[in-house]
């Protein structure tokens, strides 16, 4: 329906799972794409496969976390699509342990990547926004965002979940009048993502995740399936590739705006980028 036609998006964790559904998905609807990933060689991947299909997209190598790869990102967009429309803060890592078990330095870790970097990309993306007369901004939260699971097993993680969702309500309410949208999606897991990589290879020693791939903190601790579906809220949206489980949607609208990405949803499992 080209419901986004020539308009710039920003995807990080672009490279697999729900950054790689969401690439292809508003590709579709005719947005150009960079395609942002800590591990450039899957970035490209997705934005062959995005140009094998009929549109437009870039990879950028991007660490979330890392300020200047961040400004550079959106530097290299604005150059190349000649501004920017779309965000969605979608790069993500795992968590582990009980709060008395958790080292300082992979508590960190986790909310630099999953709350520092969602406010830098959105730090640097919204001149553009607000300079362009209006924006959407998608995060990629997690069902860990509103419902906690037993064990202590994900303390860091489900705080930086948390998180997202404030701030996802701050940038709406900030910048509604410059006709900016901001959301959050709660979703669960999804085969692709650092979680799922982390089951297959029974589970993460703390090892912080790099450009070789390497998986960051976790135990990967079963979840219980039943637990998002209790909360109820489920909406039907665009199925992304390999989805699991519960999907909840948490949005927030700014002022005038409608939905998620121009009500294209995109996304509701959750994603380790």
């Amino acid at each position: 329906m080209n419901r986004l036609a020539g308009r710039p998006v920003i995807v990080t964790g672009g490279g697999s799972g729900i950054g790689r559904g969401t690439c292809l998905r508003i590709a579709e609807e005719g947005a150009r794409v960079a395609v942002a990933d800590i591990r450039l060689g899957i970035a490209q991947e997705t934005a062959e496969l995005v140009r094998a299909a009929g549109g437009e997209a870039i990879a950028v190598e991007c660490n979330v976390a890392d300020e200047d790869q961040v400004a550079e990102t959106v530097r290299r967009t604005v150059a190349e699509f000649g501004g920017l429309w779309g965000l969605v803060a979608n790069a993500g890592t795992a968590g582990w342990g009980w709060i008395h078990e958790t080292d300082l330095a992979d508590w960190q870790f986790v909310l630099d990547v999953n709350l520092t970097g969602p406010f830098l990309c959105s730090k640097h993306a919204l001149p553009h926004m607000m300079e362009g007369g209006g924006g959407s901004i998608v995060m990629t939260s997690s069902i860990a965002g509103s419902v906690i699971g037993p064990g202590g097993s994900n303390a860091s993680y489900a705080t930086s979940k948390h998180g997202l969702i404030g701030l996802a309500k701050q940038i709406a309410v900030d910048y509604g009048g410059y006709h900016i949208r901001a959301n959050a999606i709660q979703p669960s897991g999804v085969d692709g993502s650092n979680w799922s990589l982390q089951q297959a290879r029974g589970g993460g020693s703390r090892a912080h995740e790099d450009a070789a791939g390497r998986v960051a903190p976790g135990k990967g601790l079963a979840r219980d399936p039943a637990a998002g579906e209790a909360q109820g809220g489920v909406r039907r949206h665009h199925r992304v590739p390999a989805l699991r489980r519960c999907r909840v949607h948490h949005g927030v609208r700014g002022a005038g705006g409608r939905g998620v990405l121009g009500d294209v949803r995109v996304g509701r499992a959750e994603d380790g980028a």
